[in-house]
């Protein structure tokens, strides 16, 4: 893995983006992600392969559920069988049902937790197409605590607030902060009413994000009519 990592250093590669396509290629998937923090609210994704990984990521940030969010709250290896289009999906994740997640199918994800210590930081996420495709959890852990290890060496990147994944973190941090001013709640539930209102209208949290900033989409709360988005 680390032969892979250093390849595409010389051309300026992100560190981030190097291990996360290594991991993929080593793990023999399909496609992969980095999430830190996966389910709080700093979440951010540091890398996507594809365009069905970052599928895979947003609906999980959208609805908070899914094998990434239990593998960072529980510290272990948990996968998402999804056999074919109409089968439904896990019961233990009820409001994944109906996402764009379904059009992927037949295909198994793969989450890893990223752990430093006693501490998880965040999942490696890979998916491979087909049927209850299987992984090598021992050398998906091992791949997971090289890649943990690897970032932490690196230490903490300065994050560009006008660049790349930390922008689009950022832009939900300040609409976050929008929402805690228009409806003086706390910042967790601010944040929960931008993850429902991307999920009721089948968009990511970033693009919600984007609505609440540019004021094409405000909170209000009146004693009539409780909490409304306009």
């Amino acid at each position: 893995m680390r032969r892979s990592a250093a390849h595409g250093a010389d051309r300026g590669v992100p560190l981030p983006i190097r291990l996360c396509r290594a991991a993929t290629q080593v793990l023999h998937g399909d496609g992969g992600a980095v999430t830190l923090a996966y389910t709080e609210p700093e979440r951010v994704t540091l890398c996507t392969t594809d365009a069905a990984a970052l599928a895979i990521e947003q609906v999980q940030d959208v609805v908070g559920q899914g094998p990434g969010a239990e593998a960072f709250r529980s510290g272990h290896y948990t996968r998402l069988d999804l056999p074919g289009p109409g089968t439904g999906l896990d019961p233990r994740w009820p409001m994944l049902d109906g996402e764009g997640l379904t059009d992927l199918a037949p295909v198994t994800v793969h989450a890893v937790p990223l752990v430093h210590g006693d501490v998880v930081l965040g999942v490696l996420t890979v998916y491979r197409r087909g049927a209850e495709t299987e992984i090598d959890l021992g050398e998906a852990e091992a791949v997971a605590r090289l890649l943990i290890a690897a970032l932490v060496a690196e230490g903490p990147a300065e994050p560009d607030p006008r660049n790349g994944p930390w922008s689009e973190r950022a832009e939900v941090h300040r609409a976050t902060g929008m929402v805690v001013f228009q409806l003086h709640v706390p910042e967790d539930e601010a944040l929960a009413l931008i993850r429902a209102h991307a999920y009721a209208h089948e968009q990511s949290v970033e693009r919600t994000a984007r609505q609440v900033l540019s004021r094409g989409l405000t909170f209000t709360s009146s004693r009539d009519r409780g909490i409304e988005s306009t």
